[in-house]
């Protein structure tokens, strides 16, 4: 039994460390599609199908080297952050680079109605557009008294780090990542990577139309941003090197998107060799920009959604992560003993009221909250 363990934990580092040779081959493969799928239309769906294959060919015939050490990018004040949830709503938006002029990418409400009801069946509360900025935002449809329970979010709702190190492919090497990094900069990562592959889930469940493959989390996926306006949201992840050089360089945030970007490309060209690997093995024909576009978008969710309450117990929490920012919120939560996250009313709530959490430290400075969140608070609310 000590030598199995010992072989499947050499094993996990192995798959761990050999993602770092990735990017040497996904130029090949990506200029080997474009070339076989112009020159003797082959489908895209087979040209998917065989480069996950063959990645995953790649992947069991290399030999990779450890990784190096990486200095954390993750704010050190990130201790006394209590919430990182949604960056569409707040007091005072700054105007987003991309501006929305053509229109936004709009999530069905009924996506909404339905995370509500499958994530907290009969709560008093809605989900509908924000009055505090872009997006949406959650609603109380009852008066709730100061000190009573506004609604609980079941654990198993919720994307804990219990769920990344059980993933029946991906578990290990995921729980090897968490280790080898530091402790917050580990979890995000774990969890971004956990996310990515949920969402790829569901994007194989759409295309292949077969709601069998879609997974537990499939209602809160549908609800999550996928990229640039949609729901008109934002993100310097998203932005391109050029947009951060022209809009930054000279300021506050130049260095902090900077080293935020560099160290999300870092871990996501190791991730995305995971899910390839993954997908390849579980013939799941997904091209690389799918993968790569997952990775980013999962990345993006965590960093503004993820309820952070210090080790263990960091996670995403559906439907409580649509609330708002204020700096003396109307909600307050925390984790019981059970794993469920108890949400609890600050003050008197009144029914049609939107809700809202402190999402930061009140130490965060502008540019920081810009270039984790995609907006700013004005100095009064942060002083």
């Amino acid at each position: 039994m000590i030598e199995e363990n010992t072989r499947r934990g050499s094993d996990s580092r192995f798959n761990y460390y050999i993602q770092k040779l990735y990017y040497s081959y996904i130029t090949l493969v990506d200029i080997i599609e474009f070339t076989v799928h112009i020159s003797f239309q082959v489908s895209l769906q087979s040209m998917r199908l065989l480069h996950g294959i063959v990645f995953g060919a790649f992947i069991q015939n290399v030999v990779a080297f450890a990784p190096s050490s990486r200095s954390p990018i993750i704010n050190s004040r990130s201790d006394n952050r209590e919430v990182q949830t949604n960056p569409t709503s707040t007091q005072f938006p700054l105007q987003m680079y991309f501006d929305f002029q053509d229109d936004p990418i709009v999530i069905p409400q009924e996506n909404y109605n339905r995370l509500l009801q499958t994530t907290i069946p009969n709560a008093p509360l809605s989900i509908a557009k924000s009055n505090l900025g872009h997006g949406h935002g959650l609603y109380s449809t009852t008066f709730i008294p100061e000190g009573n329970v506004a609604f609980i979010v079941p654990a198993e709702k919720c994307i804990t780090l219990n769920d990344v190190r059980s993933h029946p492919d991906l578990g290990e090497v995921l729980t090897i990542m968490i280790d080898d990094l530091d402790e917050d900069e580990g979890q995000i990562a774990a969890l971004s990577a956990f996310l990515a592959s949920e969402m790829l889930r569901e994007q194989c469940a759409e295309w292949e139309e077969d709601p069998s493959l879609s997974g537990k989390y499939a209602d809160y996926i549908k609800v999550l941003p996928s990229g640039r306006a949609v729901s008109e949201q934002d993100h310097v992840l998203w932005w391109s090197d050029e947009e951060v050089e022209r809009l930054f360089k000279g300021g506050a945030a130049f260095d902090k998107a900077t080293a935020l970007r560099d160290w999300v490309q870092t871990e996501g060209e190791i991730i995305e060799g995971m899910l390839v690997s993954d997908l390849a093995q579980k013939r799941m024909g997904l091209s690389i920009s799918q993968v790569r576009g997952a990775v980013t978008n999962a990345f993006v969710n965590v960093f503004n959604r993820s309820l952070f309450n210090h080790g263990e117990n960091q996670r995403l929490v559906p439907v409580l992560d649509m609330c708002a920012h204020e700096n003396k919120p109307s909600l307050a939560c925390d984790v019981d003993s059970n794993g469920n996250v108890v949400v609890t009313a600050t003050r008197d709530i009144q029914a049609g009221e939107e809700l809202s959490l402190k999402y930061y430290s009140t130490e965060f400075e502008g540019h920081e909250w810009y270039v984790m969140y995609g907006f700013i608070v004005p100095f009064a609310e942060t002083a």
